[in-house]
């Protein structure tokens, strides 16, 4: 549906949309063909996006991992129980999740800023969870100005998205409401639907939908919390990138020299 934006909570994160016309995501970069015939879906991908959560884990989660073996539960889990009570905007802290450069920001690199002694690992790891949705964000914008549609909702799928706290997180800093479907594996969810209406067990995709879809949890967005997160994006995020941009390249020079 031309409201809805599908956002993949994945090891690259992305952002798609679906449009009735040519719409390239990025300046030079292709739309996908649709499975629906006469469609597009333009699509922004975050290269390293909830890989990041991995990392995290593995670099500095040792305590919530061996605590996750003694609960029987998974360590992210456990990082998700700490960040509820850290308030939108990680106290301060941001992060830019550029640990893999773009195709059009080469020399682009991973950013945290506002570190003070009131940061734990948990508001680390809050800021990991900000920082993909503030591109995330930013992708919804650019793709919105481009195609003239207005996004009432999210639909989210991927690993990342079977955590309520993370979900709510997105309808805060969206301002939308956030849905969720019977599984987090909507691709293979996505591929038995074309293998139904291929073979005709169902007329088309909007009947297909109606019986294969059901969306089981909405997060409705606070709108408190998304005032605060819009003048974070507006006032701070979106200026991160244009100001070091300079320092990123003298950066890389002075490294490769070396």
């Amino acid at each position: 549906k031309p409201d809805i934006a599908s956002i993949s909570f994945g090891t690259t994160a992305t952002l798609q949309i679906t449009t009735k016309h040519y719409v390239e995501p990025e300046k030079y970069m292709p739309a996908y063909n649709s499975v629906i015939q006469g469609r597009f879906n333009p699509e922004i991908q975050i290269f390293r996006g909830f890989w990041m959560v991995t990392w995290f884990k593995n670099e500095f989660g040792l305590a919530e991992q061996l605590k996750a073996d003694e609960l029987g539960v998974s360590p992210e889990t456990v990082l998700n129980m700490k960040i509820q009570n850290i308030p939108p905007g990680s106290d301060g802290l941001m992060l830019q999740p550029y640990w893999a450069p773009g195709l059009k920001i080469p020399e682009a690199k991973g950013t945290i800023v506002g570190f003070n002694d009131c940061h734990t690992k948990a508001h680390f790891y809050r800021a990991i969870i900000e920082g993909i949705n503030y591109a995330l964000y930013e992708a919804l914008k650019n793709l919105e100005k481009r195609s003239g549609q207005t996004i009432k909702k999210i639909s989210v799928s991927g690993g990342g998205s079977q955590s309520d706290i993370i979900c709510q997180i997105t309808a805060d800093m969206f301002g939308l409401p956030v849905y969720r479907v019977q599984t987090f594996e909507t691709s293979g969810l996505g591929a038995a639907m074309i293998v139904f209406v291929s073979k005709g067990v169902f007329k088309d995709y909007d009947d297909c939908a109606k019986n294969m879809i059901h969306f089981k949890d909405e997060f409705k967005p606070d709108k408190k919390a998304h005032e605060i997160y819009q003048k974070l994006f507006d006032g701070v995020y979106k200026e991160i990138y244009g100001k070091l941009q300079p320092l990123y390249i003298k950066l890389y020079d002075i490294v490769n020299k070396e």
